[in-house]
Formats: structure tokens, sequence, C-alpha cells
């Protein structure tokens, strides 16, 4: 056995092999000395990662029931491993679960052990007290225990508790960009609006959020917390930079940020971008609504005749549109302009009063104006 062990450990596996073997003949008939044997070839398979045979070998070395308490303990917990290593889950529970009751202060690998082989047959419930058994009494936090756990949280809609544990996470593993946004996600999914856009915003302030869809929700973020300026200037440098797609709809996004910030010509501008990318003539109304608001006249008539040319509207849209460029260009005085347009929206049922009484205005206004 010392021999064997020795070729083991300097690599010669076949040399120990063949030692170990010869000697399982010759004491077959000795239970002990048997399942030493049948153990030691266990770990000779082992380390030739040769699973089935090792456990074979394991299995045989516990069925003689001969060796003292502490070794067939860990002869019971290596052949757990190896059931766990080969996908056999539910012998690994059963191993383990008997190992457990005459254990003294199992170490926290134990309870990772049964966690995984819970988790891994969708036994999540049960999986759960064992992998916070494993975090609680880890001398270091481990990475690939908080990813069970959180995974284990997830599957059973446990969102305060894995918020907790992605808390712990991004504070011990900083510069994993998806543990900041699933936070951020944890903290939307139990209604902290506050916290998912303080993690989004963390991680963007430590580099970590350069994709588009990502800075695309760090902006809808701010946005739904009343912060729309950080959102448009967000925005705007990533579309700048290319960072975010120039879109019509990433510069209606845009637009809404400025416009929400109460920075009217940026909205605009955007709404302008976005109008041009549209198939119909929508967004152009809007950004002539948008003009007519800060009484910028010349824009909303250039924004209301685009909407026009552009076309695809409905009866009401074009009504709208008409009626803006008449409203805009009366308030120039450019009378002629406005008449024309007004009539224009009079064609349309949504527009036809309204059109009527500015276009009767206008005409006593031109007369007024004539006369002077």
């Amino acid at each position: 056995i010392s021999r064997a062990h020795k070729e083991i450990e300097e690599g010669n596996y076949q040399a120990a092999l063949e030692e170990l073997l010869d000697l399982a003949d010759d004491v077959e008939s000795r239970p002990y000395e048997y399942a030493v044997t049948m153990q030691s070839i266990g770990y000779v398979y082992i380390s030739q990662e040769k699973w089935e045979l090792a456990a074979q070998y394991m299995e045989r070395a516990i069925q003689q029931k001969a060796l003292p308490e502490q070794p067939e303990k860990q002869a019971i917990y290596t052949l757990a491993q190896i059931y766990a290593t080969l996908g056999e889950y539910q012998k690994t529970i059963t191993l383990m679960t008997d190992w457990f009751k005459t254990a003294e202060n199992p170490p926290a690998d134990a309870y990772i052990i049964v966690a995984n082989a819970y988790a891994a047959t969708d036994r999540y419930g049960e999986a759960y007290p064992y992998v916070q058994q494993a975090i609680s009494k880890a001398e270091k936090p481990r990475e690939d225990w908080y990813k069970l756990a959180l995974g284990i949280q997830f599957e059973l809609k446990k969102f305060p508790e894995s918020a907790q544990t992605l808390e712990t996470m991004v504070a011990h593993w900083p510069d994993n960009q998806m543990y900041w946004k699933q936070l951020s996600g944890v903290y939307i999914e139990i209604g902290q609006d506050a916290k998912a856009l303080a993690a989004m915003a963390t991680a963007y302030e430590r580099g970590l959020i350069d994709k588009s869809e990502d800075l695309l929700n760090l902006a809808r973020l701010y946005m739904l917390n009343d912060v729309p300026f950080q959102a448009g200037k967000i925005l705007q440098s990533t579309l700048e930079q290319g960072k975010v797609e120039a879109t019509q709809k990433n510069y209606e996004l845009l637009s809404q940020a400025w416009v929400q910030a109460r920075e009217y010509p940026r909205g605009i501008e955007a709404l302008n971008k976005a109008a041009a990318m549209a198939e119909d003539g929508e967004l152009f109304v809007r950004a002539a609504q948008l003009e007519m608001s800060i009484a910028n006249w010349d824009g909303a008539v250039a924004a209301a005749r685009k909407a026009v040319e552009k076309g695809g509207l409905d009866s009401k849209k074009t009504g709208q549109a008409w009626l803006l460029l008449g409203t805009a260009a009366a308030e120039q005085k450019e009378f002629d302009t406005a008449i024309n347009a007004f009539n224009k929206a009079r064609g349309y049922p949504e527009t036809r009063q309204t059109a009527s009484q500015w276009l009767s205005f206008v005409q006593t206004e031109q007369q007024v104006t004539s006369l002077n």
C-alpha cells in the first residue's frame, strides 16, 4: 500500500495499479486489508479522472464495512463527490444525507456538494438551505457559491434575498458587469427604482456599461427617476460616439429626455432627426407642436411643411399639420400662407371648425393691416 501511494504521488499510475491489483488478489479474504486496497485503487482512478472506475472501487471499499469510522466517512464523502462528477446526483444526495447524520462540524464544502446536487435536479427549495449554510460557514467568500445561491434564489423568485446576495457580490467582485446589471434588474423587480438607477450609474462610472441596450436602459432609469437631463447627456454623447445606434427610436428617446428636462431646442433637434428617419410625417407634427410651445414660428412652419410633404398621415394628423402651419404663419403675419393653410385644414373633419375660426380671424387681420 505504501509503495503504491508513493507511485501515485509520483504520477506512476499504471505501476501503482498493477501493485494494488496484485495485492487485492492476496487479501481478498481479509475485509479490512481488502477495503483499504479497493480504496487505494479508487484513488488511482481519481488521479486519472477515470470517474466510473473510481466509483466502482470506492463502492467495494465501503461495502466491506471494515474500515475504521473516520476513513469510512472519508471514503463515503469521496464517493459522493465522484457521483456528483458523474451526474449521479440522487446517489450523491443519498450518501451525503447519511454522512451528515454522524458528521461533526461538517465543512462548508460538504453543504455545497448537496446544494449543487439538488440544484442540478431542479429541487431548488431543498438546495437553498444547504447553499446558505455553505456560505455562512465559508472562511472567505466564494464567487461560484454566491452564483449558485443567486441562481437558486432566482428560480424560487426570492427577489429581496437575491438583491442582498448581489449586493455582497458587487462588493467583493465590483468589476463584474453582469452582477451590477442583475442587481439593477432585481431592484426594479422589487420596486426600488432609485436603487436600480444607483446600481447602473455606479457600473457606468466604473466603465462597465458600454453596450447599446445597457446605455439605453440607464437613460430610461434616469428618466424614470426624474433625472432627465442626465439621461439626455448620456444619450447625446453615446449617440455621437456611435455606442448607441442612431435609429429613429433612439432619437425619439433622446428627444423625450431633453423635453422632460425642459431643454426644448435640444429636444426638437433630436425629434427632427427621428422624424427624418420615419416612414410618415407624424413626428414632424410633434416637432411643429414643440416649436409652437417655445414660439419659434419659423421652426413650426418648417416642421409642419415637412409633415405634409412626407405624408402618410391620417386625416386628423394632416389637418393638425395644416392648422399648425397656419397658426405659426399667422403669428408672423404671413397672411397669405396662413389663409392657404387654414383652407387646407378646413378640408378635414377634425380640424374644420378650428380652421374656420382662424381663417376668419386672419382674414380680418389682413384687412386691418392693409388699411393701415
